[in-house]
Order: structure tokens, then C-alpha cells, then sequence
């Protein structure tokens, strides 16, 4: 099943299925809100009939959810682990965030500063409540999938803490069944100005989104909607984003990001 939010009038927005020619709104806001209804939500949300919208008639700018709190990985791709001149780590290195700004897909991001921290994630967000799950059973928590873009500016000098992160994603949740097993083989990649920058497969991930959910489950309990970003590949530092570059960044399967880097 895949999920998004569509935004209906200037005021409304609202959960829709994605059927083959038709958004099926349902009766939430938005994804976060459908998810956090009841752990039966994805039966609900596939049984739903009622209204179509045809795909044109609504627009998909705004991500499908906004997360209460963010995990955030480590360097979990081999060839970022060389662009940062680092061992593969014997454990997974996670925070946890609440992220400044969510943004959808289709965007115009105003950047105060160069940013040279940016790289397409692939996203899990958490179905129902996880705590001290294993990592046998941890699939059974994903709601779904998403693709997710990190922007960091750096050097700002409004930033008194250090610099604030701001988060793409979308544009479509994708519900386990529709995917491999754990979220595996899939193809993420990134563009500037239609250069290929990233180019790399979920099956690269030095800790899985299995080994990843348990374990942010051993340090906290994670609450439906919350958010898993698994690392970024290699590629970015070479290339940070200026005021005007267009970034376009896609997980086969899952959708694609298209933002335009402006003057803050």
C-alpha cells in the first residue's frame, strides 16, 4: 500500500491511499495522524472506500508525516565511511532528534549558509509502540518506508547551538508488503543540477533496519510515527549546496525529492 498527504484546499489536508489513477482520501490529517490511530490503522486504510480524487486535481508539497522524534544513524555506508576516513563501526551510532523544520518533497529550501552535510536516507517509521524489541521481531514495528534528505547549514550565525537540521521527505509512505524483506535492494540516488553525486543499495547498510529498530528500542521506547533514518552513502562532502543548485534525490520503489537551494 502507499500512502501519502495531499494537500486539498489551502487549509486541508488529509491521509489519501494512492490507487492506480486516484488518491482514496481518508479520515485523518495526515499520514502521522492515521498511523497513531490504532494499531489496526493499515487494515483500516487499505479497507476504506468512499471519495477518489483524480491524481491531478491535489498536490503532494507536503510530507506525508511529520515525526514527533527522529533516530538518527551514523556513517552506515562503506563509502562513507571512507569519505570520512573511518573504521566500520562495531555498533551502530544513533541520536535522537527532534528535527527544526520538515519539508515535503517538492520544495524551495532557503539556506542561510553552504551546506556541505546533505545525502539521501532511506527513512522507517515506526507502526506501534517498540521497546526492547529484538532484532527477530523488529520488521513487525516498520509502518513503512520513506525517503528522507537531511540539510544542515553550516555557519550560521544565528545558530547559537550548533547548526539545525532540516528534513525532506516523501513523498509517499510504502507499507512493508509492497517491498524486499527489511527494506533491502533498493537504489538511492542523488543529483545536483542533474549531476550524479550518490549512488548506492539499501543491501550496502553495514547495520540493517532490523539491527537499527531493536536497537534504538534497547535506549528508548519509539512511539508510532516515529522516524528511523539509516545513514547516508558517500559523495556529498565534495559537493555542498549553493543558493540556486537543484537537488533531486530518489529511492527506487519509494519516490523521489526534488528541492531548489535558494537565498535564505
Amino acid at each position: 500500500m502507499r500512502l501519502t498527504t495531499i494537500r486539498i484546499t489551502p487549509d486541508r489536508t488529509t491521509a489519501a491511499r494512492i490507487d492506480k489513477k486516484h488518491f482514496t482520501p481518508l479520515p485523518h490529517p495526515d499520514v502521522g495522524a492515521l498511523i497513531a490511530s490504532g494499531t489496526d490503522w493499515a487494515r483500516r486504510a487499505a479497507a476504506h472506500t468512499g471519495e477518489r480524487l483524480p491524481l491531478p486535481s491535489a498536490t503532494t508539497e507536503v510530507p506525508p508525516l511529520v515525526p514527533g522524534r527522529v533516530v538518527r544513524v551514523g556513517p552506515n555506508y562503506p563509502t562513507r565511511l571512507r569519505e570520512l576516513d573511518r573504521q566500520r563501526p562495531t555498533a551502530p551510532s544513533l541520536g535522537f532528534v527532534r528535527p527544526h523544520t520538515v519539508a515535503g518533497p517538492r520544495t524551495a529550501v532557503p539556506l542561510p549558509a553552504v551546506s556541505s552535510r546533505w545525502g539521501v536516507e532511506l527513512g522507517v517509521v515506526v507502526s506501534h509502540r517498540a521497546h526492547r524489541v529484538p532484532a527477530t521481531e523488529a520488521l513487525r514495528h516498520v509502518a513503512g518506508y520513506v525517503v528522507a534528505t537531511y540539510l544542515y547549514a553550516l555557519g550560521d550565525p544565528a545558530e547559537q547551538d550548533g547548526p539545525r537540521p532540516l528534513l525532506l521527505l516523501g513523498p509517499d509512505l510504502v507499507t512493508p508488503d509492497h517491498l524486499p524483506i527489511g527494506g533491502r535492494g533498493l537504489t538511492l540516488t542523488a543529483t545536483l543540477d542533474g549531476r550524479p553525486v550518490q549512488k548506492a543499495s539499501t543491501s550496502d547498510l553495514h547495520f540493517d533496519v532490523a539491527t537499527l529498530l531493536a536497537r534504538a528500542s534497547d535506549l528508548t521506547p519509539l512511539e508510532p510515527g516515529d522516524l528511523i533514518t539509516t545513514g547516508t552513502p558517500g559523495g556529498t562532502l565534495a559537493h555542498p549546496l549553493n543558493p540556486g543548485r537543484n537537488l533531486h534525490a530518489t529511492i527506487k520503489g519509494l519516490g523521489d525529492i526534488d528541492c531548489l537551494v535558494t537565498d535564505a
